[in-house]
């Protein structure tokens, strides 16, 4: 079988043990499950400790390192090396030094894959090295392809095809709505808004008020759940609903909760918001959908990418809270999306075997485009040139 390797560079320093570690990764590796069939797999990552470990009959590798650009851990490249891997999936483009280091001890034959984890380009000599690092790479994963633009801009992303593959999934599944209320005291009848996330000036959760307001003045059974895990707008959220009479009477500041929880809060809610000017993702998304909330979102590449471009969530322009409060106000008529149709959604193209398939589908495609390359055959992609999907 093909040897697959998937690593990532940065350190987690506050592991000291595999267990958690490999707990934490887990939304980003399970993919491995459906895909460990077809390719000899390891993981390769960075922490506190050394060490193996073997899980569900995949290997883990673990070294010591640090998180400064400069640093490049050699005992790492050594292993991988000595595995002389057909496919090396590198998560992020944070790390170009250590990408142009694995170029070297990579076999001819072996293809870079590199993972957008919603990181933006470097600046100075940084970019530079970005910029060189990207001439070792064969192709590039971003949840959209309109979020490589910026990379292309720069030119750190050139001739290279990118594909349209999810960074993670979830496990969360959907529980009973009722049972859900029941035990978060919620009313049974109400129509329930949810936020997750932090609240500073990228979520824009000021965006949502504004447009929530609007929204109850002719919708007295609406309530908006707010969860979050940083406050740095908390003072400005408190003194809109300290004006807004009537808005707060809706609007419940929950704040931080366990993530075990969540899955009770998604499943309780009906509609799932946010006010997102950028993200490389949406872990919070995902796990809304797989619950069955149905999302409100802004239209940015990643939302889009993810709903099918609007087909199975409700999308509006950033910081437009007008827009976000016509959509709320034409909630429940002819354009319903249904919360088991975005279930059955999230479970047919935004599930770990999903991941693994267009992963898969990628690489076929790497590999017939160096069948080509070695006939003579040239297959640049220019950089004004539509850039590949899956």
């Amino acid at each position: 079988m093909p040897r697959f390797i998937d690593i990532a560079f940065y350190a987690h320093k506050e592991y000291e043990t595999p267990e958690p570690l490999m707990a934490w990764h887990k939304v980003v590796t399970e993919y491995a499950q459906h895909f460990k069939y077809k390719f000899d797999l390891s993981f390769v990552r960075h922490a506190a400790f050394e060490g193996e470990k073997l899980q569900d009959g995949i290997e883990w590798q673990f070294f010591k390192s640090i998180n400064k650009g400069w640093y490049v851990p050699l005992k790492t490249l050594k292993f991988v090396k000595h595995q002389k891997p057909d496919i090396i999936l590198v998560q992020g483009l944070g790390f170009p030094l250590q990408t142009l280091a694995l170029k070297l001890v990579l076999p001819k034959h072996a293809k870079i894959i590199v993972q957008h984890h919603g990181e933006s380009p470097f600046k100075g000599v940084k970019l530079w090295l970005q910029k060189l690092a990207a001439k070792c790479v064969d192709t590039y994963f971003f949840t959209s392809a309109d979020n490589a633009k910026k990379w292309r801009e720069v030119n750190v992303i050139t001739r290279q095809p990118v594909y349209e593959v999810l960074e993670a999934s979830t496990f969360f599944k959907a529980q009973d709505k009722q049972q859900s209320r029941s035990h978060l005291g919620i009313e049974s009848t109400a129509t329930v808004f949810l936020w997750v996330g932090r609240l500073n000036e990228n979520k824009d959760p000021l965006t949502v008020l504004k447009a929530f307001s609007a929204y109850v003045k002719d919708h007295s059974d609406a309530q908006l759940y707010m969860i979050y895990s940083t406050e740095e707008l908390l003072g400005k959220i408190s003194d809109f609903l300290d004006v807004d009479v009537a808005l707060k009477k809706h609007v419940h500041l929950i704040g931080s909760v366990k993530h075990t929880d969540l899955p009770t809060w998604y499943s309780a809610a009906d509609y799932y918001l946010s006010a997102s000017h950028r993200e490389g993702s949406g872990y919070a998304l995902l796990e809304a959908m797989a619950c069955g909330c149905v999302p409100i979102l802004t239209a940015i590449p990643s939302f889009k990418s993810i709903t099918a471009d609007g087909k199975y969530g409700y999308l509006y322009p950033p910081g437009d809270a007008n827009a976000l409060a016509e959509i709320l106000l034409k909630l429940g008529g002819d354009n319903t999306i249904r919360s088991e149709d975005v279930i059955r959604f999230f479970n047919d193209h935004l599930s770990f075997k999903k991941i693994a398939e267009d992963i898969e589908q990628a690489i076929t495609k790497i590999s017939k485009q160096s069948v080509a390359l070695s006939s003579h055959q040239s297959l640049a992609v220019p950089a004004d040139e539509p850039v590949g999907h899956l």
